[in-house]
């Protein structure tokens, strides 16, 4: 069961092999209703779910041995995404019950309470007109991460946590950006990461993410977002993460298996119908989910088959030069000297000092480049790659590069905007801005690596120090014809000038690698994490 005021889209998933065909899943529940969201006691005795079998969201707590189902939680309100604590002493979940409505001020809004597992009285964990969801707990038992909207300016959902004693929630990490967010947290089995379904935009499909538990803000993209995956959870011994899932040609959502050091997914075969929310049995030799094949969704359990996971995905190396890449070094007077064999050679209009390893811009000049060969891209990808120093923090537009085209002056551009965040734009066929945001602020007063990409499909991304961010866009797919200019330091007409130090710039007719933006690999990723 999702609820529909926390969950911000699903769309469509990796391609993957099939997994052999397991024995027939065994139904867990039945009746009216639908039960959903399921976690396995620490023991493997008891799975806690929640149920709309009375109307509201319930707790349930089902002994599997007998398959007696006793309430935990009951009564009005929403009681869901239950998560046990370590020990198997508590629960921890999401509720609300709204009391009053939008006119009169509702003064809370889905909170974290935990409740002992044999029953008993609730304790409330957190407050506030927000949706705290998704709770999971530390493996240690003293803290539990979850999902909250608290803190959002933008409809965005980030990742929280709060001691389970009771205190103040504290940021972990929270992209706010538009219909971004980080849902559904677990930590891996030894606690060094944290698996997070990741969304960036309304157009966007979730994805699987990876964070450092002890520097979240170190992120990796486990998975892409060319189709949804979402609701992680690891295995006991740390080698998979189970899922839910969709790609092209699957009969509904699924459930998948993502194998951790290569990234590369493999769908089970669940039976009929949707399948989705999968938890591993303690031991790590079953899985339990939910699946409407009977019309209403209910639990079931199926042993983990042997599966197949397909060659790790290397990334091609590409060796197509750039169309333009700043040489500071045979840089003289006015002439900025281009490297490339393309020879786009640019002169500077009033002031740009220099430094060694750097063009100092004070917004009182500009670089022109005319008719530069190489940058009638048509409708194929694209990059623009810049390392910059911004010295402070201003509420002024500033604009690094722009490609001003005969069908419009501002075919892309890459700019900090007054909210001091940096930007990546391109345009739609009908020159309808297109564009993709930092997470936050750019750092100021060291160097910071920008990429942006348009991508043959239309989809417009920024890599900020080799991180993708999650402001994302698509449609941008005009056709780039050979352009009038490339100004660098300034708007195509010579406003909303740029202050601070370029010490690169370069384009390349493809989309750069994580790697040439400064990403690390997946196996680096891990082994920083151990």
């Amino acid at each position: 069961m999702r609820v529909k005021h926390v969950i911000l889209g699903m769309a469509v998933l990796l391609a993957a092999h099939g997994a052999p065909a397991p024995a027939a899943p065994d139904a867990l529940t039945e009746g009216p209703g639908n039960d959903t969201e399921a976690a396995w006691s620490p023991d493997g005795r008891q799975v806690v779910f929640q149920s709309d079998r009375r109307g509201d969201l319930d707790l349930y707590v089902m002994d599997l041995a007998s398959r007696r189902v006793r309430p935990l939680v009951t009564g009005p309100g929403h009681a869901c995404f239950p998560a046990w604590s370590p020990d198997g002493q508590w629960v921890a979940y999401a509720f609300a019950h709204f009391t009053k409505t939008a006119v009169q001020g509702i003064e809370d809004g889905y909170n974290l309470f935990v409740v002992p597992a044999a029953g008993g009285e609730p304790r409330r964990l957190t407050r506030g007109p927000f949706r705290d969801y998704t709770p999971t707990f530390s493996r240690d038992g003293r803290t539990i991460y979850f999902s909250s909207t608290r803190g959002a300016e933008q409809s965005s959902v980030g990742l929280y946590r709060v001691p389970f004693e009771g205190g103040q929630p504290e940021r972990v990490l929270h992209h706010d950006a538009n219909d971004a967010a980080l849902v559904q947290p677990d930590l891996s089995p030894d606690g060094r990461l944290i698996a997070v379904g990741h969304i960036a935009g309304f157009r966007g499909n979730w994805s699987l993410r990876l964070l450092r538990t002890a520097t979240p803000d170190a992120e990796f993209a486990l998975t892409e977002p060319d189709a949804p995956l979402y609701g992680p959870r690891w295995s006991p011994d740390g080698r998979l993460i189970a899922c839910t899932g969709y790609r092209v040609g699957d009969p509904g959502w699924g459930i998948y298996l993502v194998e951790v050091r290569t990234g590369s997914a493999v769908r089970l075969d669940t039976g009929p119908g949707n399948s989705r929310s999968p938890v591993w049995s303690p031991d790590g030799k079953a899985l339990l989910f939910e699946n409407n094949r009977t019309g209403a969704y209910k639990l079931y359990r199926m042993a983990v088959p042997r599966v197949r996971f397909p060659a790790a995905k290397v990334e091609p190396v590409r060796t197509d030069p750039p169309v333009f890449q700043l040489a500071l070094d045979a840089s003289t007077g006015a002439e900025v000297k281009d490297a490339s064999v393309a020879g786009n050679h640019g002169r500077v209009t009033g002031t740009v000092g220099r430094e060694e390893g750097a063009l100092l811009f004070t917004g009182e000049g500009s670089i022109t480049v005319p008719q530069p060969k190489g940058f009638d891209f048509g409708t194929g990808a694209f990059s623009v790659r810049v390392v910059l120093t911004v010295e402070k923090h201003t509420d002024a537009l500033r604009i690094v590069a722009v490609g001003d085209y005969p069908t419009h002056h501002l075919g892309w551009q890459i700019y900090l905007g007054p909210d001091n965040r940096a930007w990546f734009n391109a345009r739609d066929p009908g020159g309808l801005f297109v564009g993709a945001a930092s997470d936050g602020p750019v750092p100021v007063g060291r160097k910071v690596t920008l990429v942006g990409v348009r991508h043959a499909s239309g989809r417009v991304e920024l890599h900020l120090d080799g991180r993708v961010q999650a402001s994302a866009g698509a449609g941008a797919v005009m056709s780039y014809p050979a352009p009038t200019q490339v100004r660098i330091g300034s708007q195509y007409n010579g406003a909303s000038p740029f202050s601070g130090r370029l010490h690169e710039m370069a384009v390349y007719r493809r989309p750069l690698t994580g790697r040439e933006g400064g990403a690390p690999t997946l196996a680096e990723f891990l082994g920083e994490a151990k």
